[in-house]
């Protein structure tokens, strides 16, 4: 075979190549269909997000409100540990212990959500007057947190006294955890923040109605 003829030969053979790719892509059975595919999400992609990955999403907002509520958390935990030594009312003792028994948990489910984030811990003792803990920064109010003073003054009542000034307290308390929660509704991003916000508001508001009912016997 000459040189011409190889040369015709190799350009036909690239030709009919050529073709058959042209029907492939038509036909949706080469790479260009293939590619649609991709771009449609039916093969893995850079950009696809995992469960874990939206499970984990939040924003600023969810991370200072889990920030405060932790605190806000310690210290009711805190007012309830103090029911068994200074009450000797039974609804009393028991609204105290499933308080202890719900916050104990989120306390630790919140801290656990501040480790994946990779962000830091509040201080229990933080002083929450502070500027930029009010409602001006959204998930931020944490309103009804007692002062160091108000906690020593009820930790040295007893009886009766202990159990009206622990209601009044607790029921401030609970609304500035709903308040916050509440907040934390509309301006948060995580589904797992949102989620136990609404357990909060449910919960705690179900125990301000109980302690208001009890302050009116």
């Amino acid at each position: 075979m000459n040189t011409r003829t190889k040369t015709a030969t190799l350009i036909a053979s690239a030709a009919a190549a050529v073709a058959l790719l042209a029907g492939c892509a038509n036909d949706g059975t080469g790479p260009e269909h293939t590619t649609e595919h991709r771009a449609a999400g039916t093969s893995t992609s850079m950009s696809a997000t995992t469960p874990a990955d939206a499970a984990s999403a939040h924003n600023a907002a969810d991370m200072m409100w889990v920030q405060m509520m932790i605190p806000h958390h310690q210290q009711a935990v805190e007012m309830a540990e103090m029911v068994s030594d200074h009450s000797t009312n039974p609804e009393l003792v028991a609204l105290a212990s499933r308080i202890e028994a719900a916050q104990g948990p989120e306390i630790a489910q919140m801290t656990g959500w501040l480790e994946d984030w990779n962000a830091p811990a509040t201080d229990a003792t933080m002083d929450h007057s502070m500027p930029g803990t009010d409602a001006s920064m959204p998930g931020m109010d944490h309103g009804g947190m007692m002062t160091a003073e108000q906690m020593t003054q009820l930790d040295e009542s007893t009886g009766a006294a202990f159990d009206q000034a622990w209601l009044e307290m607790m029921i401030e308390h609970h609304v500035g955890a709903v308040d916050s929660s509440e907040e934390i509704l509309a301006s948060g991003q995580s589904a797992q923040v949102k989620e136990l916000a609404q357990s909060i508001i449910d919960g705690q508001q179900a125990e301000i109605d109980q302690m208001k009912a009890m302050l009116g016997r």
